[in-house]
C-alpha cells in the first residue's frame, strides 16, 4: 500500500509542478465553466448498474441503503439503449422488465429521495447489445449495422447514420425532460474498436465519399471523429435545453490520444470545449502503474481533473481487483486531483470488496 500512496504523492506534485494556480483562467474550459456543478461540493463516489433493476429487483428502497452504507452518491443506472428501454419512453421499445415490472427509473428516482445518492440516467448509445429477431431485422434494413470485412453484422452500429443519431438525441431529451435525473450518462459513443470494419459498411464509405469527397484513409480517420464529437455536442444541447441543472457525462476509452484514432473519442477536446460535465474514462485495468499512467494523462491539466471521474473495473473483462488494488487506484485519483471515482459494477463482488477496502491499511 505504501508504494500506492507514494505513486500518488508524486503524481499530485508532477501536477502542481506542471500547473500552477495562476492562468488557470485562460483555459478554454474554466471560462465556460469556472467550476464544475455547484451539488458537487464533495468527492465523487459513483457506481455503475447495469441491470437497470437495482441490487434486489423489485426493492429499490433497499439498493439505497447499500449504496448510502458504502459512500456511493451518485449511481448510472442502465435504463435504456436504441434496443430497448426500461422507463416509459415514447423514442425506444418499452422492454420486457418495463412492461412486467414497471417503470424501473420512476421507481429508482422515488427509492433515491432523501438519501443524497444523485441518479443519473445510463443511455447506450452505437451498441445494441439485447435486440428482438424483428429489431435486428428493422435495424439492417434501415442500415444501421456496422459490419466487418465478410458483411457479418456486428453488435455496434453506425455513428454517422442520421436516423440514428436522431433517435437517440431525442431519447437522451426525453429522459432529461420526463424524469427529475440528476444527469445523463451516454456510453457507446464511439465507433467499433476496428476502424477497417467501418470501412467495410458501404453505406459508411459512400456517406463518408459524399461529404468529404475524398478516399483518403487519413481523412476518413478524422471524419470518424468529427462524426462522434457532434453527436456529443448535440446530445450536451438536448440535455441541457431539457434540465439546464442536468450533468451531461460520457464514458469514454481511457488511453489518450490513441482512442481518437480507433473509436473516434477526442475526449480531451470535449473538456476543452465544454462539451461535457464530466469525462467517465473506463481506466480498467489491475495494474496499478498502468492505471496511474492513464491517470497522469487525464489529470495533466487541472481544469480536466476536476471534471474526470476515473472507472474502476472491479469486475470488468473479467477483472477481480482486491481491496488493496481498489484503495491504490482510489488514492492515485485522489492524488491526482480528479474530481472522483466510478466503480463498475454493482454486485455483491463490488461490495464485498469495498467494504474491505475499508479496513485496508
Amino acid at each position: 500500500m505504501r508504494r500506492f500512496l507514494t505513486s500518488a504523492f508524486l503524481l499530485l506534485l508532477a501536477a502542481q509542478a506542471a500547473f500552477p494556480a495562476t492562468g488557470l483562467e485562460s483555459h478554454p474550459y474554466t471560462r465556460l465553466h469556472p467550476m464544475p456543478p455547484a451539488s458537487a461540493t464533495r468527492e465523487i463516489r459513483a457506481v455503475w448498474e447495469q441491470s437497470g433493476k437495482g441490487l434486489y429487483p423489485g426493492d429499490w428502497p433497499r439498493t439505497f441503503r447499500v449504496l448510502k452504507a458504502n459512500g456511493i452518491t451518485d449511481l448510472f443506472v442502465n435504463v435504456g439503449g436504441i434496443d430497448f428501454a426500461h422507463y416509459a419512453s415514447k423514442v425506444l421499445p418499452r422492454s420486457m422488465t418495463c412492461r412486467t415490472n414497471g417503470d424501473q427509473l420512476a421507481a429508482c428516482l422515488a427509492a433515491a429521495r432523501g438519501t443524497g445518492v444523485r441518479v443519473h440516467a445510463w443511455l447506450f448509445c452505437f451498441n445494441a447489445t439485447r435486440p428482438t429477431a424483428a429489431q435486428r431485422a428493422a435495424f439492417e434494413k434501415k442500415g444501421w449495422y456496422l459490419k466487418d470485412p465478410s458483411g457479418k453484422k456486428l453488435t455496434y452500429l453506425d455513428p454517422s447514420n442520421p436516423d440514428l443519431r436522431w433517435t437517440l438525441l431525442r431519447a437522451a431529451e426525453e429522459l432529461a425532460r420526463s424524469y427529475p435525473v440528476a444527469g445523463v450518462h451516454l456510453d457507446f459513443v464511439r465507433w467499433y474498436e476496428r476502424p477497417a470494419f467501418a470501412q467495410a459498411t458501404p453505406e459508411v464509405w459512400k456517406r463518408f465519399r459524399a461529404e468529404r469527397k475524398s478516399t483518403s484513409g487519413k481523412v476518413f480517420a478524422e471524419w470518424r471523429t468529427a462524426k462522434i464529437s457532434s453527436f456529443v455536442t448535440a446530445a450536451r444541447a438536448k440535455v441541457k435545453g431539457a434540465r439546464p441543472s442536468a450533468w451531461f457525462t460520457v464514458a469514454v476509452l481511457g488511453k489518450y490520444p490513441s482512442c481518437i484514432e480507433s473509436v473516434g473519442q477526442d475526449w480531451k477536446s470535449w473538456l476543452n470545449g465544454g462539451q461535457v460535465d464530466y469525462i467517465v474514462p473506463m481506466n480498467y485495468t489491475s495494474d496499478t502503474a498502468k492505471y496511474a499512467g492513464f491517470v497522469r494523462v487525464q489529470s495533466q491539466s487541472r481544469v480536466h481533473a476536476r471534471h474526470t471521474i476515473s472507472g474502476i473495473g472491479v469486475t470488468a473483462n473479467g477483472m477481480d481487483l482486491t481491496a488493496r488494488q481498489i484503495k491504490g487506484q482510489i488514492a492515485v485519483a485522489r492524488a491526482a486531483g480528479l474530481a472522483g471515482v466510478a466503480f463498475f459494477d454493482l454486485d455483491d463482488t463490488l461490495l464485498r470488496r469495498l467494504s474491505a477496502a475499508k479496513g485496508e491499511r
